[in-house]
């Protein structure tokens, strides 16, 4: 989540040389950009500092990576969107406590249930 975060930081802020034309993204575009890129900065940090916030911060990811991809260039030229995508999504679906078993159903203490056997004649 964070290299997809860099990734959507960078675009914006690049200056491009070929030649004599310089080519430079300062726009409203690299100021959204940074501003998405920092708060997805901020969300990968939650996720290691404090794992308890890991479903709003999985939630915030996602959507922010699909705002980046109309706001700031393709979302860092879709990279950046598909690992802040997969970062959430693994975010939103991680837990910390293992799974537990299902219970086989019971009537709350009560004796099984007894079925009886037919046997073929």
């Amino acid at each position: 989540m964070a290299v997809g975060a860099v990734i959507i930081l960078s675009p914006p802020f690049a200056t491009l040389k070929f030649g004599d034309m310089v080519i430079s993204i300062n726009t409203l575009g690299g100021v959204s950009a940074l501003l998405i890129g920092a708060v997805l900065l901020v969300c990968a940090v939650a996720l290691w500092v404090a794992p308890r916030f890991r479903l709003a911060a999985g939630i915030v990811t996602v959507l922010l990576s699909l705002v980046a991809v109309v706001v700031s260039n393709l979302g860092g030229f879709v990279v950046g969107t598909l690992s802040c995508l997969l970062g959430g999504a693994l975010a939103v679906a991680w837990t910390t406590e293992p799974k537990k078993p299902k219970a086989a159903k019971r009537n709350d203490g009560a004796e099984p249930e007894q079925t009886q056997r037919v046997q073929p004649t």
